[in-house]
This record gives C-alpha cells, sequence and structure tokens, in this order.
C-alpha cells in the first residue's frame, strides 16, 4: 500500500480511495437491500454489518432462540438478529444504549417484540442462570474477557450447549516486544488485543467450553480497508475534527506498515459443554 500518510496533510485524496478494497454486500445475501450508510450505522470499529452476518451464521441462530447481544452499543446488531434470524435478542450495554430510540428501530424493522434492550454493566447481568442460547459479542468483548474470571461468569448465563461467538480487532500473533508504534493504535487499550491462539487457550483453560474455531477472519485486511474507505465516503477529511483527523492517520500508518496482514480481525466460537465450577466467580460483580 502506498505511503498516503507521508503527504499529509496534502493527501491524494482520490488516490487513496482507489486504493482501499471496498466489500460486496451482494456477497452476503442477508445484506440485500442493505445500503452501506446502514451496515455501518452506529456500530463501532470495523465490519460492521458483514462480520456480524458471519457471526450469525457461525451461531447456527434459529427462531425463538435467546440471544445477549453483549456491549451492543447503539443496538444496530440486535435489531438486525431479531429482523433475520427471528430470534430473540437482549441488547446489553452500560453507556450508550437509549432504550427508547432503539425500540423505535426496532418497530421500525417490525421486530419490537423481539428486541429487549436491558442498560447493565457487562460483570452485573440481570439474568437468570442459563437463560441464554447464545452469547454475540461484536467488536468489545476484548476490553471486559480478558480477565480469568469473567468467561465463567458469563457461562453462569448460557444454557448447556449454548455457543459464544465473539468478532473483534486482533493480532495474528502477540505483540512482540518490539511491536512497531503503528500497530499500536488506541495505546494502551489495544494491549488487550490478542491473537486467535491466545483466545483458543484463554477459553478453553477453564474446561467447560470447545472451541469450534479461533482464526484469523479471511477478510481481515478488507474489514479494515472498508470501514476507512466508509470513513472517507461518510465525512470528507476537511470536515473532520482534529482529533478525527489524528485517528484517520493512526490507523492509515498502521495500515501502510503492516505488510502481512499482522493486524487482524478475530472470528471465535465456543460451545459451553459443562456448567462453570461452583467459585466465586459465577457471582463476580462490579
Amino acid at each position: 500500500m502506498k505511503s498516503f500518510s507521508a503527504q499529509w496533510p496534502q493527501v491524494d485524496w482520490a488516490g487513496l480511495m482507489a486504493s482501499l478494497s471496498r466489500l460486496d454486500p451482494a456477497d452476503r445475501p442477508v445484506l440485500a437491500g442493505y445500503s452501506r450508510a446502514e451496515i455501518y450505522r452506529e456500530i463501532h470499529g470495523q465490519g460492521g454489518l458483514f462480520l456480524a452476518a458471519d457471526m450469525a451464521d457461525e451461531l447456527k441462530l434459529k427462531p425463538g432462540m435467546k440471544v445477549l447481544d453483549l456491549a451492543c452499543g447503539a443496538g444496530t446488531t440486535a435489531v438486525f438478529l431479531a429482523r433475520h434470524y427471528g430470534v430473540q435478542v437482549y441488547a446489553v450495554d452500560k453507556n450508550e444504549l437509549d432504550a427508547p430510540k432503539l425500540l423505535v428501530r426496532a418497530k421500525a424493522a417490525g421486530v419490537n417484540d423481539r428486541v429487549f434492550p436491558v442498560r447493565a454493566e457487562a460483570h452485573a447481568l440481570p439474568f437468570a442462570a442459563g437463560f441464554f442460547d447464545a452469547v454475540f459479542c461484536l467488536n468489545s468483548y476484548f476490553y471486559f474477557g480478558t480477565d480469568d474470571l469473567y468467561l465463567p461468569y458469563l457461562l453462569k448465563f448460557v444454557a448447556l450447549g449454548g455457543k459464544i461467538c465473539v468478532g473483534s480487532p486482533c493480532y495474528r500473533e502477540e505483540l512482540p516486544p518490539d511491536a512497531p508504534e503503528e500497530w499500536l493504535v488506541e495505546f494502551p487499550d489495544c494491549l488487550a488485543v490478542h491473537s486467535p491462539e491466545w483466545w483458543r487457550r484463554h477459553f478453553e483453560k477453564i474446561r467447560v467450553v470447545r472451541v469450534l474455531k479461533s482464526i484469523c477472519h479471511p477478510q481481515s485486511r478488507v474489514f479494515w480497508e472498508d470501514w476507512l474507505r466508509h470513513g472517507l465516503e461518510t465525512k470528507a477529511p476537511a470536515g473532520m475534527t482534529p482529533a478525527e483527523q489524528a485517528g484517520l492517520r493512526a490507523f492509515l500508518r498502521m495500515l501502510e506498515n503492516d505488510r502481512e496482514n499482522f493486524v487482524s480481525h478475530l472470528l471465535l466460537v465456543a460451545e459451553k459443554i459443562a456448567p462453570p465450577a461452583n467459585s466465586p466467580s459465577q457471582y463476580y460483580s462490579a
């Protein structure tokens, strides 16, 4: 990838746009009729509904299933899951969830009877044991899920045989001590971003889940480029705040300096195969 960031602020924006890959909604039939704005609407991070659709397929969702959309932000994915898979979605977020607004969106999509907004923190979930058939978590699990005690706590709310799917940024391998500064975007949060193998071990060590898949998504690089392209299509750099411009430049430098796809996206699927041990972690609350 050409070093456009070195030209900053006199960047060849047209040349940059032409160099960035673009995802096609037609490649995922469930996204037929969606505009690119709808695919990325109020979703933090990369992948948008492209990644959400892949995660839903991995969960093998069926109508009537109860799904926890964990740290869902504004709830875009909750409406998407309820609309296309007929599941009941409990949209949980502490900071960004606007319940009345989400219910209006759900009603417009014809799923207001299947979307349930719940303002709660990830460590204080107000549900009964074994309540969920599946857990869906897009672009947020690494913020809290690296805690050794968190997964046993979360599994308390998942039925035996239930599945968890995590999609989020990852590194292909663990960060080396001399990692280039360009890879450390959003430092220090990026220190909680790990490799698929790290996540596999992290899940398996509690001995009550079977990890069915923990990989770098095959379209990882395209997720980054398409997300960056969409941002530029939505808002010209001249209209961005200084903070937005700084973020744009940081992500651009990261992609330019990552010629071997070290910066990637995790796709993890795990199945609960036994109850967690009866320990204080089952009652973990913060």
